[in-house]
């Protein structure tokens, strides 16, 4: 089991307190303490327990994770839930009060065995979907995303079978949608099929070049925004991919937009405008249209299309994946820390945290590692590399046989 941080960073304290123009008796009269333990909390002879910690962070305005230490990646349970600020009976008294801990008379002891890897009497463990259910309650408790809670399960219980995740349920209006496509006329349909189309080819395009690991990321609200029109001669703009589907078909005339405010008035389309560089007419407008939940829920209902299934809460996207078996592919030499894609290292690597507001912690699945020349006083660090780590190589073996069926222009690269 990984060692507990079981620390605060007294650096980080220290700043947020004189950021907030605070002495340290001024921190000490807003917990109840005395001023002398605070000088102890930031030269590190002493650290908060876990009620203090929750103290101290009420008296400093900030959360007590921004006050603990430790690499992202790497944090065991005990770690997720000291910074949450959270003792062990705390814990338990919440989890008695839901689902979770129905019938299983959890008490802080079960709390503790359960961090500390130890055997955990009762039948709370032994069946994964109950565990599952109790995994997804302690990631709610500790702020977290529930995979990450179960890779922290996994690092402080690596002989546990895996908690089994409760599947997250889609809201979908199956049936509003049936049965506004009753009501389209054909040409209607027709336009809806025609975005709808054009819609799922881009989004294949743009995961396409996510696992290749080439051009800028774009973001779904920008590249689900299909060009419908540009308001231009076509002898010198020619016509979009969405306007060559509906000549196909024969429906591409001056009535369309009308057609288009008719299907935006049901709440199945969004109509916008922005503006195109046109040589030589310089800018110009252009018409885009983007589907929404409702209108890709009415096509597939048309089309008779299934709901395609939702990725489960623990495993990773389609671009992490690749990236994951990119390291794996380089191993044992590691791979060159500029052949990682994009921002890939910061859901993936020991030490990284996701950017915005629900940034969470990184996996901790690979690490980064130094290479070294030269011996002694002349010896360098010549380049940094990526390697998996017992975590990653862990998710890999547990979850190669799903991704391959999820992913399967992903390579899988067998581990030696």
């Amino acid at each position: 089991m990984p060692h507990p941080v079981w620390k605060i960073d007294a650096t980080k304290l220290t700043k947020m307190r004189k950021e907030r123009g605070l002495s340290p008796e001024d921190v000490a009269v807003r917990m109840g303490a005395s001023g002398r333990l605070i000088h102890y909390y930031e030269a590190g002879v002493h650290s908060p327990s876990v009620s203090r910690l929750g103290d101290l962070a009420l008296a400093l305005e900030c959360s007590p994770e921004d006050l603990t230490r430790g690499p992202h990646g790497e944090a065991s349970l005990v770690d997720l839930r000291y910074a949450a600020g959270l003792t062990a009976a705390s814990v338990a008294a919440r989890l008695q009060e839901g689902p979770a801990g129905h019938g299983h008379f959890i008490d802080y002891r079960k709390i503790r065995d359960l961090e500390e890897g130890r055997k955990v009497a009762g039948k709370m463990l032994r069946d994964p979907e109950v565990s599952g259910l109790l995994a997804s309650a302690l990631a709610r408790m500790y702020g977290v995303p529930p995979r990450v809670l179960l890779d922290a399960w996994m690092r402080s219980r690596p002989d546990d079978v895996p908690p089994k995740l409760p599947s997250r349920g889609r809201k979908h209006s199956s049936a509003r949608a049936e049965e506004i496509w009753e009501g389209l006329n054909e040409r209607q349909r027709i336009y809806l099929t025609a975005c709808y189309q054009e819609d799922q080819e881009v989004e294949r395009q743009v995961t396409a070049a996510r696992v290749a690991g080439s051009g800028k990321r774009i973001p779904a609200a920008e590249w689900r925004k299909i060009p419908f029109t540009i308001k231009a001669d076509p002898e010198f703009t020619g016509y979009t991919a969405l306007q060559d589907r509906l000549r196909v078909l024969g429906e591409h005339d001056a009535g369309a937009g009308q057609t288009l405010k008719a299907l935006a008035t049901r709440g199945l389309v969004l109509v916008s405008e922005d503006q195109v560089e046109v040589f030589p007419l310089g800018f110009v407008p252009r018409i885009r249209v983007e589907l929404t939940r409702l209108g890709r829920a009415c096509a597939r209902a048309g089309l008779g299309e299934a709901l395609p299934p939702r990725r489960p809460a623990d495993l990773l996207s389609e671009w992490l994946w690749s990236s994951l078996m990119k390291v794996a592919s380089a191993e044992p030499d590691g791979l060159a820390e500029d052949d990682m894609w994009g921002k890939s290292k910061f859901y993936l690597g020991t030490g990284y945290r996701p950017h915005g507001p629900r940034g969470g912690r990184s996996r901790g699945l690979i690490d980064e590692f130094p290479v070294r020349e030269g011996e002694g006083e002349e010896a360098f660090v010549r380049e940094y590399r990526w390697r998996l780590t017992d975590v990653g190589r862990q998710h890999i073996a547990q979850h190669r046989d799903t991704y391959q069926g999820m992913y399967p222009n992903v390579p899988v690269v067998e581990l030696a």
